[in-house]
């Protein structure tokens, strides 16, 4: 099977994978000098770059590319480390650059408004494949989101019938009111996607959650929402609450330490929750707190 050939193949079909190139050689290597090995999201191979445990380190090093997006360069020298001399390296060194190949990330932006057009833009600009969505065609349609992959417009539950967002994509949620909200967070919480996101205040955030509970979800699926959505950057005009949405999406697909709004909120309310002014709302984990300092 031909290395090339099954990159376009992972990539026409949206898999994230890892290309490894031997560039460099000192002394007797098995594979040539320019061999060339994919790794897919799952680990397997096509191709190699000599075998042994050091090809197995290879992997392990790809598959951490495909995650953070980041390229490598991954050298071994057998004199000082004898113990990955099992094939791949006959007692010389290599080095091997491994470059990631990831999927364009898909956002879907709930609401067509003011924010979500701003957000879809700036989106647009850091390279997400953006589909927006809204009930009111006048606020979804070409002529508004030109760029974007796909507009959508119509009621919530037949456009949401019909999205397939997988573990990479993003869902922003910021809808003409909290009734619209709920349903869109409703079916949001079905999906695989990594990152969910819902504008509004701390109170907006409660009550949704709140009719979402009565919907009997665990609170471990609501802890997957970043409410209120955003880093904190004290946002105030749309293009501010972009630029925080946008940042905190980053963040979260580079896997970056980052203070979010949610966070803050959250610890607010448990400074709060701890005198005894907001009694109807659960604290937040001593942990969560805690892990403010660390950040």
């Amino acid at each position: 099977m031909d290395v090339f050939e099954e990159l376009v193949r992972e990539r026409s079909a949206r898999r994230p994978c890892a290309l490894a190139t031997i560039v460099n050689v000192q002394g007797s290597v098995p594979a040539s000098d320019h061999a060339k090995m994919l790794v897919r999201e799952d680990g397997s191979i096509v191709g190699t770059v000599g075998g042994g445990a050091a090809e197995g380190e290879v992997i392990s090093k790809a598959r951490e590319t495909m995650k953070d997006g980041k390229p490598r360069m991954v050298s071994f020298n057998l004199h000082d480390n004898p113990l990955l001399d099992s094939g791949m390296v006959c007692g010389g060194a290599l080095d091997v650059f491994v470059e990631p190949f990831r999927p364009a990330v898909s956002a879907y932006l709930f609401g067509g408004g003011h924010v979500g057009l701003v957000t879809a833009r700036l989106a647009q600009s850091v390279g997400f494949e953006v589909e927006v969505i809204d009930d009111r065609p006048e606020f979804a349609n070409a002529e508004r989101f030109p760029e974007a992959r796909a507009v959508h417009a119509g009621p919530w539950e037949e456009v949401t019938a019909n999205l397939t967002p997988d573990e990479h994509a993003l869902i922003f949620i910021a809808t003409r009111g909290h009734a619209h909200d709920t349903k869109v967070l409703s079916w949001a919480l079905t999906t695989p996607a990594g990152y969910i996101g819902m504008i509004g205040s701390k109170r907006k955030v409660q009550t949704v959650f709140n009719k979402i509970r009565t919907q009997n979800v665990p609170s471990e699926r609501l802890a997957r929402v970043h409410a209120p959505v955003g880093l904190n950057i004290g946002a105030d005009t749309p293009e501010e609450i972009a630029v925080s949405v946008v940042a905190e999406m980053i963040a979260h697909i580079r896997g970056a330490q980052a203070v979010s709004s949610r966070f803050m909120a959250d610890l607010e309310t448990s400074r709060r929750s701890a005198k005894g002014e907001d009694g109807d709302v659960d604290p937040v984990p001593a942990e969560r707190v805690s892990g403010l300092g660390a950040a």
